[in-house]
């Protein structure tokens, strides 16, 4: 098994490559190279003797700047928070015209929401005349837990990555928040990633509903409704589903959405749970 002598053979120590430079090696693999990769790989990329690259390896995963899953290491929550902002052109061009139709229909607020590490990013906003009473904001982020279109997004996610994205956020999650916060993402789960918040648990007294739109590789938004006061959320709760199955349909040609909303219509006749 190979060590990592001090100093490298044939280098004086002053050229050694410090701790830095070597994170800096297998990060930039990453940034420049596949999603995936193993242990040999990134071996092989930077040049590295193998029990360096695994020990350093094992160090950014621990501090979330990279992931490790049965298909190799990838960028990890820090790494993907300081990358270069998504494109998320083809996702609003999907969704604008459903947002529009969704707030005319339901007379509420209609977001556009994706995640960015443990928050809830607002890409669009639709209001109308009910905008002054709902504070959302395009371009704000809020934590993901918190909110409907959060929790829609959350629950299309395995529960491991969860922990992983609240345990690296800015906010302190106790043992007790993430046990409730995987309750209610089991409840989301569900009803096939729809959300509810009722008016009544609502300290600003809003009302809102929450769906998933899916591309080719999971999860990628969410399109929710927010309305002031108490409102039929099950009535709400289809329109938004058809609007969120509409724009997944259009990122991904051929996906079929008539049963899951045929599920969802008896579901949610059946009363609303946060």
């Amino acid at each position: 098994m190979h060590s990592d002598p001090i100093p490298l053979p044939d280098m004086p120590r002053e050229q050694r490559p410090s701790v830095a430079e070597r994170f800096t090696q297998i990060l930039d693999v990453f940034a420049s190279g596949p999603d995936r990769m193993f242990l040999e790989e990134i071996t092989a990329a930077t040049g590295l003797p193998r029990s360096t690259v695994f020990r350093l390896l094992t160090q950014l995963v621990d501090l979330h700047w990279l992931e490790h899953d049965s298909r190799g290491y990838g960028p990890g929550l820090r790494m993907q928070t300081m990358a270069r902002p998504r494109d998320y052109s083809q996702l609003r061009a999907a969704a604008a015209g459903l947002l529009n139709d969704l707030q005319i229909g339901t007379g509420g607020v209609a977001h556009l929401t994706v995640l960015e590490g443990s928050s809830v990013y607002f890409l669009d906003r639709i209001g109308g005349a009910a905008s002054a009473g709902i504070p959302s904001q395009v371009a704000t982020r809020l934590p993901a837990e918190s909110t409907v279109s959060g929790r829609a997004l959350l629950a299309g996610l395995e529960p491991e990555r969860v922990d992983a994205l609240m345990t690296a956020g800015p906010h302190v999650r106790s043992r007790a928040d993430l046990s409730a916060l995987h309750e209610r993402l089991n409840r989301v789960r569900q009803r096939q990633g729809l959300a509810f918040v009722p008016g009544h648990s609502c300290p600003m007294s809003i009302s809102a509903v929450a769906a998933p739109v899916v591309g080719p590789d999971g999860v990628v938004g969410a399109i929710s409704v927010a309305c002031r006061g108490t409102v039929e959320l099950a009535h709400i709760a289809p329109m938004v589903w058809a609007a969120a199955r509409r724009t997944s349909q259009v990122l991904t040609p051929g996906r079929s959405g008539s049963t899951a909303r045929t599920r969802l219509s008896h579901r949610t006749r059946v009363g609303v749970v946060n």
